[in-house]
């Protein structure tokens, strides 16, 4: 069983891939589970529940992803401020220039959370919490949450599970490397006020995960992605 939250992007998306670099920004083209559950986390606190237990919730819920059908990712550079590596008095920062990546929805952008561990009353709680959430990635990618529906099955214009079977799917993707919580993390690693960390392979773990979207077109200036799904089939 899973809980699909349906969102209509209201500004341009921008997640920074956990490979890429300060300089070169190339971003993920979804929101990663990692990201997803840190707003669901955001959006308890925001709404007066406890971030704790609802931490203890999200950590171990599949999350996929069904990007829209057109995914258009228009590439820039822009200019950024950063430390210099020999420190110049009265000049914390000198001025560089970055390449950055902000990525347009041609529709919208549904997740999926899997709900069959969980009970009604938390589920219902979830429900409440994804109307609370107003943006996923970079602080500025907004996002309206535009309805919450359960359904039995996903299609195959959703990603691919880690870990999941599939009868069939699309010999056609694109493979990224999208982070989550590691079956050990804590709650104090997380919290920004807490005295833990986030370590790598540990408490924010990668999954290759395939999006079913193929590239049609790019140039200088952008690149056009478009569902590689042509069939309904279920999984």
């Amino acid at each position: 069983m899973w809980l699909i939250a349906t969102f209509a992007q209201t500004s341009l998306f921008s997640l920074k891939a956990s490979h890429a670099t300060s300089s070169g920004g190339k971003s993920n083209l979804v929101p990663t589970m990692y990201s997803f559950k840190m707003a669901l986390i955001d959006a308890a606190f925001r709404s007066g529940l406890d971030g704790k237990k609802v931490f203890n919730l999200v950590k171990p819920l599949q999350i996929s992803f069904r990007p829209p059908e057109k995914v258009v990712v228009n590439n820039s550079f822009v200019k950024i401020l950063r430390e210099p590596k020999t420190p110049i008095p009265g000049q914390p920062y000198s001025h560089s220039v970055g390449y950055r990546e902000f990525v347009y929805y041609g529709s919208d952008l549904k997740i999926a959370l899997g709900i069959n561990e969980i009970s009604d009353e938390d589920v219902e709680m979830l429900k409440c919490l994804l109307w609370h959430v107003n943006y996923l990635g970079k602080r500025g990618s907004f996002v309206q949450l535009k309805k919450v529906v359960r359904e039995e099955n996903l299609s195959l214009e959703f990603s691919l599970v880690p870990g999941a079977e599939t009868l069939e799917f699309s010999p056609d993707g694109v493979v990224q490397f999208l982070d989550d919580f590691g079956a050990g993390t804590k709650f104090d690693n997380i919290n920004s006020y807490g005295t833990g960390s986030v370590k790598l392979g540990k408490d924010r773990i990668f999954s290759l995960v395939m999006l079913p979207l193929r590239q049609k077109s790019s140039s200088r200036g952008y690149t056009l992605f478009e569902s590689s799904i042509l069939g309904t089939s279920d999984y």
